[in-house]
């Protein structure tokens, strides 16, 4: 790894990692205000400005930014997490500065064109509506509003369609100017870049932005263990989301958690998949995930199928819970889940976007790049008692809780035992 960082005057971070051997360079420009810190705000409004800040500059109207990245043969998006929002572009090497001048105009230079905010804003509408038409991630959605209940961290990205349609273009200009400053913005690249030039583009770019004041995380979620059942009409299948806590992005046992997911539901020869899909044949998908913020997490475990098995799919997947708590894993077994997760880590970062996106995210989260043996040797230190340790702390039934989709009825599994 060849990383760098620095500290500009304003308060922007620019890190940097440079890959000699490719053709290409990714840029991304992270601003640290997700979904999560718009207390005082309509909910939707960090995904809304994501959305109108390609809709026009100052210099530049919508066709014209998408006609400078098609000029280049670039790739240009964007897009809104819980806890920050991402801009980035991928381009040949010989057009990073290009791209730095193109990605500072729309983040620094937003016109808010009022015209653009109504169209803007009825295409958020369709967003909404094709979330509420994939049962895979309505169900998501409403285990999360339930399971972190009255907190921004339960609450949807997008906002919902009545909160959307409030959003003034006066609340857009406000939050834009509060929030969109150097002390809450991380400047990431990654390719056939020198560090010089990028802190140099970077100085010259984004000099300007103000300090400004870093955003409040506020509080952690409290975990709300409830049962939702919700009815859908014309859905083929049933499904399923059961979850529990899981530790934080800087928790002490982040690697001992992505082994447990790894061994429970991470891929196909995990439990959920081998003794709920392959041997008994009651699903075409189950896994399991871990969601991770700042300050707290949970893990869920998805499952779609037929509502006459719906209730026994459940009963199986506490039986794994339970199994993970009340036995350690083989040695053989919790060798593969270590050797998968570091194939697959290390798969993902060989590409510059990936890697641009791995600096980002390290910075925001720790303030320190983890090298490769680091990162490495935090899986490989995890033993089989760890991972029942965690098993044990995590699946209290206290802790679970149950969404249901479906188009029957449902009563059965809301009524149903959760212990594990």
């Amino acid at each position: 790894m060849d990383v760098q960082k620095k500290e500009m005057k304003n308060g922007l971070v620019v890190a940097t990692e440079a890959m000699p051997h490719l053709y290409s360079a990714s840029i991304g420009v992270w601003v640290r205000v997700g979904s999560r810190f718009e207390a005082g705000y309509t909910p939707g409004i960090s995904h809304f400005i994501e959305h109108l800040l390609f809709k026009g500059t100052k210099t530049r109207s919508a066709s014209d930014i998408a006609k400078a990245v098609d000029s280049i043969g670039g790739q240009l998006n964007a897009f809104t997490d819980k806890e920050y929002v991402g801009f980035y572009a991928k381009v040949l090497d010989r057009h990073l500065s290009f791209a730095f001048e193109l990605l500072s105009d729309i983040v620094l230079n937003p016109d808010f064109p009022a015209a653009e905010l109504e169209r803007e804003r009825n295409v958020i509408f369709e967003e909404i509506n094709m979330v509420e038409d994939s049962p895979q991630e309505l169900i998501q959605d409403i285990f999360m509003e339930s399971f972190w209940r009255n907190h921004p961290l339960g609450l949807p990205i997008s906002g919902t369609k009545e909160s959307v349609a409030k959003i003034t273009r006066r609340e857009v200009m406000r939050y834009f100017k509060e929030n969109y400053t150097a002390c809450n913005t991380v400047i990431s690249v990654a390719g056939n870049i020198r560090h010089r030039k990028v802190q140099a583009l970077a100085a010259r770019y984004f000099s300007n932005l103000d300090t400004g004041t870093p955003v409040e995380v506020g509080r952690p979620p409290a975990v709300r263990s409830s049962r939702v059942v919700r009815h859908k009409a014309h859905l083929e299948q049933t499904h399923i989301c059961l979850g529990a806590p899981c530790p934080p992005m800087g928790s002490p046992d982040r690697y001992c958690a992505h082994i447990l997911n790894n061994v429970l539901g991470g891929g196909m020869s995990s439990r959920l998949f081998q003794n709920i899909r392959e041997r008994r044949g009651l699903v075409y998908s189950i896994y399991s995930a871990p969601n991770v913020y700042r300050d707290a997490g949970s893990l869920i475990i998805y499952a779609g199928c037929a509502e006459e098995s719906a209730g026994r799919v459940v009963e199986l997947t506490l039986r794994e819970l339970r199994r993970l708590r009340e036995r350690t894993v083989p040695q053989d077994e919790l060798k593969r889940a270590k050797e998968n997760i570091k194939g697959q880590f290390m798969l993902s970062l060989e590409s510059t976007s990936s890697r641009m996106t791995h600096l980002a995210q390290q910075e925001i989260y720790y303030g320190r790049f983890y090298t490769m043996k680091e990162i490495m040797d935090g899986f490989d230190s995890v033993r089989a008692s760890d991972v029942r340790r965690l098993a044990n702390e995590l699946f209290d039934s206290s802790g679970l809780g149950l969404t249901v989709l479906t188009g029957a009825d449902g009563r059965d599994l809301k009524r149903m035992s959760l212990r594990v």
